[in-house]
């Protein structure tokens, strides 16, 4: 076996002829070095077919049921890209709304019209107090029924996602004090006991949430450069983690504010609110137990004793924004401050703005006035427009 020289049908031709056991290959080229190439190919072909093959991995095709894939996302997925509580907060809405309906379903049944009929059960469906789930809380759980199917598809247990159309939600309302309230609630708050007593004035004049206020320690305030570095939050359990959508900030101190948190300095422990031995303020400290009157969070008895409604702590941070908003702060700065993620969220408090408002209405007495500068504001503002269309039709 090797290169020969042969005669096919009359012409002279190069045979490249290879033996492996009882298996013959054989080709014909015309020139020499062509028929020693091919015996190379011819060698490496045979060793390839003679070379174990690996077995056939068994492809199962059984789509696992909703509750076993809901609980491998939430070992796999959730527990990792969540906070503990966020997580927490995803194990209770599964147990609570999507495994009674979908549990013993395969993931591939859930369709459009299952989805619907979900909608339709879940708005059905009364809270402890008697009233209907709002739209929001049904949005809030399609969206994590939403992530667990995207989680199948990309993972491959589906080939398609059943459209998840979200219900329409009324615009989110939210309470906030005015000046005159804020100021009646701070006094009252002159005469609570420690940390209430600095607690709440911080929290009207920082905006930071409770879980903030109550993860923040000695070492995040600077009195001399008059800010706070938010870099972390309690949760439930008293453990600390990164503030919310993981946004450390720097939040920029009034005066006031500096001067309550010198007269507050102590040297119990590291955090700056805490209980009388240092340790970190539990969240059933600082939150009420019940709606009864006896049950109320610190900062509701305060709300009471300064002759206001009973408000929670977010509602303080809702009055940081909106005083802001209101003394003529931009939107940007006060999603800065709040370490939003997103400024749609920040744009709940827009129409606050008393100087935005204004300005935009300004703008049609520019025409009318006399003056040089209407005049001229208006030609530049005609010349720019003019220009704009030249580049836009060059």
């Amino acid at each position: 076996m090797g290169v020969s020289k042969v005669r096919v049908r009359g012409r002279q031709m190069w045979r490249a002829r290879v033996r492996q056991g009882d298996r013959v290959k054989t080709a014909y080229r015309r020139r020499r070095d062509e028929a020693v190439e091919a015996e190379r190919e011819l060698r490496d072909e045979l060793a390839r077919e003679q070379r174990p093959q690996p077995a056939a991995k068994e492809v199962s095709n059984e789509v696992p049921l909703f509750k076993d894939f809901a609980e491998q996302c939430m070992t796999t997925y959730f527990a990792v890209e969540n906070r503990p509580r966020t997580f927490r907060e995803k194990q209770r809405m599964l147990k609570r709304s999507l495994l009674p309906i979908f549990g013993d379903m395969r993931v591939d049944e859930i369709g459009g019209r299952e989805v619907a009929e979900f909608k339709a059960t879940r708005r059905a469906t009364k809270t402890r107090q008697g009233t209907p789930l709002t739209p929001k809380t049904v949005n809030e759980e399609l969206s994590l029924l939403s992530k667990i199917l995207k989680l199948a598809h990309e993972w491959e247990v589906i080939d398609r996602l059943p459209p998840l159309k979200r219900l329409r939600q009324p615009p989110t309302k939210f309470d906030f004090l005015d000046f005159d309230e804020a100021e009646r609630l701070i006094a009252a708050a002159k005469h609570a006991t420690s940390p209430w007593n600095a607690m709440v004035p911080i929290a009207c004049w920082t905006g930071l949430r409770l879980s903030e206020l109550r993860g923040l320690k000695w070492d995040d305030v600077d009195l001399v450069a008059r800010r706070i570095h938010v870099q972390r939050a309690a949760d439930d359990r008293c453990d600390l983690y990164p503030p919310k959508s993981h946004r450390v900030r720097y939040v920029d101190l009034p005066d006031k504010a500096v001067a309550v948190l010198k007269e507050h300095r102590h040297l119990r422990g590291d955090f700056v609110f805490c209980r009388d031995d240092g340790s970190i303020l539990p969240t059933h400290d600082c939150e009420s137990k019940s709606k009864a009157e006896k049950d109320d969070s610190p900062v509701m008895k305060l709300c009471r004793k300064a002759g206001l409604r009973r408000v929670g702590w977010h509602v303080l941070r809702h009055t940081y924004a909106s005083h802001l908003v209101m003394l003529g702060a931009s939107l940007m700065q006060v999603k800065e401050l709040l370490g939003h993620s997103s400024i749609n969220t920040t744009m709940r408090y827009a129409h606050l703005s008393p100087t935005s408002r204004r300005a935009a209405v300004d703008l049609l007495d520019q025409r009318d006035q006399g003056g040089d500068a209407g005049g001229d504001s208006v030609g530049q503002a005609n010349e720019t427009a003019s220009n704009a269309t030249l580049k836009t039709v060059s």
